[in-house]
């Protein structure tokens, strides 16, 4: 009986997988086996699904479109809401999204400390602030270090600026414990990468800060950082006893951004720049967010 198509194709597929297959080298004749045939197919398989993923990426999750539009941020500064209040996230914040931007405020915290003001100069939008750096040894006899960089990250107002909101860990001379410190820097992008800006802004931008700062979203983390702080200064006689000494003399901020300097801890101003415990963020975040003081 004649075989049709399909008979055919069966034929040929038993006889390619289920036998042995012959390859004609010269005068030698190689035998490949069913089984490294099957090894053979699904590697060459695997292979290309991951050159596939690696140039592609993954087909199967949606991008997230990030950014928002100049439209929009001008829509932002027409908004009336009440800047002291917390109210609904109109700029979802990004969290440690941008690596280049994490490493620059790593090492611009490292500056600070190591009272680096040569480097600090290349930083800064005006670099006369760190002409010397008598304010810098002053700051760093009792602040040596900032630990655990959390960076949350918002669209600035000009183009390829970032509003950061920065939190640490503080290593305090003199206090036991690691208290939380959480600083806004205004982060523009130019032909030598970043500056942050440390001179004066324009009155649009303040307005545009000071209403992405009252973010729902953004008003979680400094809750959080006002929560993990009260919880130390009663288990810390030390840190409880730096704060009293702060207030007492008014301790300004010398991070280069002190318009920008936020509370960290019952009121306190901000003793610095920094960024913070991953954890400590995250379970506050999962609480109704403080007003900030």
């Amino acid at each position: 009986m004649k075989k049709n198509i399909f008979d055919k194709m069966s034929d040929s597929y038993e006889k390619f997988h289920f036998k042995d297959s012959e390859v004609h080298v010269g005068n030698d004749t190689l035998y490949i086996s069913p089984r490294i045939k099957l090894i053979l197919g699904w590697s060459l398989f695997i292979l290309c699904c991951v050159l596939a993923y690696a140039l592609l990426g993954n087909p199967f999750v949606e991008k997230k479109n990030k950014g928002i539009s100049q439209e929009q941020k001008q829509e932002i500064l027409e908004q009336e809401v009440d800047e002291e209040k917390e109210h609904a996230t109109m700029v979802p914040y990004e969290k440690d999204d941008n690596e280049d931007l994490n490493a620059f405020i790593d090492e611009y915290f490292t500056a600070v400390t190591s009272c680096d003001n040569v480097k600090l100069q290349d930083m800064v939008t005006d670099p006369s602030e760190y002409s010397d750096n008598e304010a810098l040894k002053k700051k760093a006899d009792f602040i040596t270090k900032y630990d655990n960089l959390t960076v949350y990250t918002k669209d600035g107002l000009d183009e390829g600026s970032y509003v950061a909101f920065v939190v640490s860990n503080l290593t305090i001379t003199g206090v036991n414990s690691a208290p939380f410190d959480i600083v806004t820097l205004y982060i523009v992008t130019g032909a030598q990468g970043f500056r942050i800006v440390n001179g004066e802004l324009s009155e649009e931008t303040k307005d545009y800060i000071a209403k992405i700062k009252g973010d729902k979203d953004i008003q979680k983390v400094f809750q959080s950082v006002e929560k993990e702080n009260g919880k130390l200064k009663e288990k810390d006689d030390s840190l409880k006893e730096f704060y009293e000494i702060i207030s007492r003399r008014d301790v300004e901020t010398e991070s280069g951004a002190d318009d920008l300097t936020t509370e960290a801890a019952d009121g306190q101003e901000s003793t610095g720049d920094g960024a913070a415990n991953d954890d400590n963020n995250d379970n506050a975040a999962e609480e109704a967010p403080a007003e900030e003081e």
